[in-house]
């Protein structure tokens, strides 16, 4: 297929990507157009959580690879992420994938693009970001798989204002408003959390309502991907959110389906480059240095059930990503 067509999943790719986020086979729907407004969301929310759950967002392949190139063609990402235990992608990767899987079992959905938020820097990137919208009885929704441990866990309705729980105790809203940067007046979404209602709201990112093609999606890559500031480029992160039933004594890479329906979500486990930690209900319980390759691989086996070729591990080495070096 030319790689900038829209593609559809076929029965049998459907089954993978059931598979592979660990969903009830009694529970698979392959066609939700005929459900109606309230089952269509109650289906795309138990979606959104076993894919977040079972597919994380990481940027291996930019540090464990010889290649290091994030290749966005359709049956490229299913192979990775289908075909590769544990494996998963970056903003481009899951959502994209998420995209075609949804709108081949019967979704509305389209993708927009976003811009993501420097705190300390008190800027914007530029257009790096890529989340999808979901329309469901005439209501529009935010499902974002692909941003790390502050994503929504659920979707998101384009309601100015309007907060949705998230991950206890964190919260998420979206606000339509102006940049101070934009001259035109123009309004776009913006996407705030906080990680306890107490706290201060934190911008995320922004997105426009405006559906973009297919063919727009190598030129939104290149940053994230190959820019020298990017933090992708500098160094290894991994995430997945983690539910109630997961324990520290039995977990031995990704959870059941029976943990992942047993349970809410509760928190996120991260690789941030040399730290490990897992945070439940806004506490930390576990925080370790990863102070060797050897170390932070037996970190993606253990909670990613993530098993890299020698030929992968050996690529990061020499490099500024590489750890005990």
């Amino acid at each position: 297929m030319p790689p900038y067509e829209r593609y559809t999943f076929n029965s049998e790719q459907l089954d993978q990507y059931f598979d592979r986020i660990a969903f009830p086979t009694t529970q698979r729907d392959k066609d939700v157009s005929a459900l109606d407004a309230e089952s269509q969301l109650s289906y795309l929310a138990k979606l959104q959580k076993h894919q977040i759950t079972r597919v994380p967002f990481e940027n291996l392949t930019q540090h464990y690879s010889w290649h290091r190139v994030i290749n966005l063609h359709p049956l490229h990402l299913h192979r990775k992420i289908m075909t590769q235990p544990g494996r998963g992608g970056y903003c481009m990767e899951a959502n994209s994938t998420f995209h075609n899987f949804l709108r081949s079992i019967g979704f509305h959905c389209y993708l927009v693009a976003g811009r993501v938020h420097v705190p300390t820097e008190e800027r914007w990137t530029g257009w790096s970001h890529l989340v999808n919208i979901v329309v469901i009885g005439g209501t529009k929704y935010l499902v974002d798989v692909g941003f790390g441990p502050n994503e929504p866990t659920i979707p998101i309705p384009l309601s100015h204002g309007e907060v949705r729980p998230q991950e206890p105790p964190a919260e998420s809203r979206v606000m339509f408003e102006t940049l101070e940067e934009n001259t035109s007046g123009c309004k776009l979404w913006l996407m705030r959390h906080r990680a306890r209602p107490e706290e201060e709201w934190k911008t995320m990112y922004c997105f426009s309502d405006v559906e973009i093609l297919p063919g727009d999606l190598e030129g939104l890559n290149f940053a994230p991907w190959a820019s020298r500031t990017s933090h992708f480029t500098q160094k290894i992160i991994c995430v997945r959110f983690t539910t109630a039933k997961e324990s520290m004594e039995d977990i031995d890479g990704l959870p059941s389906s029976e943990t992942v329906e047993g349970g809410d979500v509760d928190g996120q486990l991260v690789i941030n480059q040399d730290k490990l930690s897992w945070r439940r209900r806004g506490d930390s319980v576990l925080e370790v240095e990863l102070k060797s390759e050897d170390d932070r691989l037996e970190a993606l086996k253990k909670y990613w059930g993530i098993v890299l070729d020698v030929e992968d591990q050996m690529a990061i080495v020499g490099t500024v990503s590489a750890l005990g070096q």
